[in-house]
């Protein structure tokens, strides 16, 4: 007969604006940390380079909308036209196995974790500055100008309704990745070990 883990998985939330550098530390955080990284469906069109970054499950619209209609989202968010969703039970059946499950994911899916889900650990990744921001959206090199300039001022409202919306247990600023991480380590950590 199985036994049951002493205690439950964690349920980690890294989000952030376009361009702030989640992708990155989120794969950075799965090698460090033995961490489920949570894949996400999406409408959204395949591009360039996905492969070389997160992996994403791409479905119709109406298969979506299916999926949503049977209750098989933790969390869903229209952005920029697309919809992405966390798939439900793979990550629970994580988490009771005692596993952490890592959710990337935007600030309205967060706040429905947060609501959901109160023993999540939210984290608000932030750029140093909007100057640094704008110049990592232009370095990304995916979109003209105008959506350049569109993800910016988005960004900026993200941020301002992350701060507000006093769902988020920690903000971490990513001036380099690496510094971002550790501190990120350090805090599941503390998480784990009943410190918050």
């Amino acid at each position: 007969m199985p036994t049951t883990p002493p205690h439950p998985g964690l349920l980690i939330v890294l989000c952030g604006p376009s361009g702030v550098g989640k992708s990155t530390i989120s794969r950075r955080l799965a090698e460090r940390h033995d961490v489920l990284y949570a894949v996400s469906v999406t409408t959204r069109e395949k591009r360039p380079g996905d492969e070389d970054a997160k992996t994403y499950e791409y479905v119709t619209r109406d298969e979506f909308f299916r999926r949503l209609d049977n209750d098989e989202f933790l969390e869903y968010a229209q952005v920029y036209g697309a919809y992405y969703g966390t798939p439900k039970h793979p990550a629970l059946s994580h988490l009771a196995a005692g596993k952490d499950v890592l959710l990337e994911i935007d600030v309205q899916g967060a706040l429905q974790v947060a609501f959901q889900y109160p023993n999540a650990l939210l984290i608000f990744i932030l750029p140093p500055d909007a100057p640094t921001l704008l110049q990592r959206l232009r370095d990304r090199g995916r979109d003209n100008d105008e959506e350049v300039l569109k993800r910016f001022r988005a960004a900026k409202r993200e941020i301002h309704m992350a701060k507000g919306a006093h769902a988020f247990d920690f903000f971490v600023i990513n001036d380099t990745v690496d510094r971002a991480v550790e501190e990120i380590v350090k805090i599941v950590k503390h998480k784990r070990s009943g410190g918050i």
